[in-house]
């Protein structure tokens, strides 16, 4: 049978299966961005509109990802082939394709500050970057396609939706990705059916009756727990080389990207690496934490995964300063900058919720296994430390790297116990009564 941990989670993770496509219809809906007109110009024509699309299309995808793997979590050896290619092109791919939206955010800053042909030259430089494309534009958009292809029709394979699914969910989605520009209401046509699809899926899912769970070593649950393992050790890691290559010394962190543009590519890879890699090790984690607070385990989770489903996205933005950098005049740059930062669509809607759920989440996930008995309490507060390291010790690459160690020790003590089996895992200390 499926774990609390799990159980609790399938009702979230059907909500947002559910409100996924009601965003994405509604995103689409306000794009002003459709039919036979040209980008630039469409979007520097209604700027609000285009904001509130971006906005709503960023969660959105954001929203698909908890919901696919409600319905992945379930599944044991029948559809664990596809499941194994759509879990990966979920977590990581369809992730980094909801981050790549907000890079609208900083076009549509340029076109407020300059003018379209200006835009045009950014949006070109921006295409040079084979960080970029290797790192974000080509798994983004293959793990887009795999992710929202290949779930339903897992799903159904595994038994537990009927073949209806994916005969109702993959057209949905082929009719978005054929028709997402055109003019209503054929640009809708494919949302609306994802809805449809959807919705009538997660009333007949509801039920903790509904899906059986998995032994925890078999199959599919085992590919999930090697993969987070890694993902406990990698994202420290990533996290420690995106601080080694950021623009300037190594006590000394340059403001100025254009002065090192290849360091600054490449940080930006590493960092968005480093925050995508904590998802799965999460996920992970608190998934394992069963007894006494997995409740707690549960609400530490879900900040964490929703914070770093926002976070990892922001370091596109560094790719779009770059180029700003190195296209525009410096009035221009930071006139740019500002109008960035006055978005509250952008900032309220995504970089405070996706720094503080992420960064508190890295605490929190810690806390709760030290709480279940899963690791000693040394554990969250290395954990602790190397947050606030993460602020205080940013002025250089050398001073940069302690954060990354504190929490390497921290997430590796965890990838250590999540690797052990549970017969063979040593007791923590007594939790206090108060617990």
């Amino acid at each position: 049978m499926l774990s609390p941990a799990r159980l609790a989670r399938r009702p979230a993770g059907l909500a947002c299966l559910v409100a996924a496509p009601i965003l994405l219809t509604a995103a689409t809906a306000v794009d002003p961005a459709v039919g036979d007109v040209e980008f630039g110009p469409a979007i520097a024509a209604d700027p609000g509109a285009a904001r509130l699309h971006t906005m709503l299309l960023h969660w959105s995808w954001v929203l698909f990802v908890p919901g696919l793997l409600a319905l992945l979590a379930p599944i044991r050896r029948r559809g664990r082939v596809l499941a194994t290619i759509a879990w990966p092109a979920v977590v990581l791919g369809l992730t980094t394709f909801a981050g790549l939206t907000l890079s609208d955010y900083f076009g549509l800053a340029v076109l407020e500050v300059t003018d379209v042909a200006t835009f045009e030259r950014v949006e070109e430089q921006v295409g040079q970057y084979g960080w970029l494309a290797a790192g974000w534009q080509v798994p983004g958009l293959l793990g887009w396609a795999l992710a929202l292809l290949l779930t339903p029709l897992a799903a159904a394979r595994a038994g537990h939706t009927g073949w209806w699914y994916p005969a109702t969910a993959v057209p949905g989605f082929v009719l978005y990705l054929l028709f997402a520009i055109e003019e209503p209401p054929l640009s809708l046509a494919g949302p609306a059916l994802l809805t449809v699809a959807n919705v009538v899926l997660a009333a007949r899912l509801w039920s903790p009756a509904s899906l059986d769970g998995e032994a925890a070593g078999e199959g599919f649950a085992a590919f999930r727990r090697t993969i987070g393992v890694v993902c406990l050790i990698g994202a420290p890691l990533a996290l420690a080389a995106g601080m080694a290559t950021l623009p300037g010394g190594a006590f000394h962190i340059s403001a100025d990207f254009a002065s090192d543009p290849a360091a600054a590519q490449a940080s930006a890879f590493f960092l968005h690496l480093a925050w995508l890699l904590f998802i799965p090790a999460v996920i992970e984690v608190t998934g394992r934490l069963t007894g006494r607070g997995w409740r707690f385990a549960q609400v530490a989770g879900a900040v964490a995964l929703l914070g770093l489903l926002h976070f990892n996205g922001l370091m596109v933005g560094d790719y779009a300063g770059l180029a700003a950098e190195q296209v525009l005049d410096p009035a221009r740059v930071e006139a740019v900058a500002a109008r960035v930062e006055g978005y509250a669509s952008l900032s309220l809607g995504v970089a405070m919720p996706g720094m503080l759920g992420a960064l508190l989440g890295l605490i929190l996930v810690p806390v709760a296994a030290a709480r279940a008995g899963f690791v000693r309490w040394p554990v969250p507060v290395l954990a602790g430390v190397g947050v606030v390291a993460f602020f205080m010790l940013t002025v250089g690459r050398v001073p940069g790297l302690v954060a990354p160690l504190l929490l390497l020790a921290a997430y590796g003590l965890l990838a250590r116990a999540t690797a052990t089996p549970a017969g063979a895992r040593p007791e923590s200390a007594p939790l206090p009564a108060t617990f």
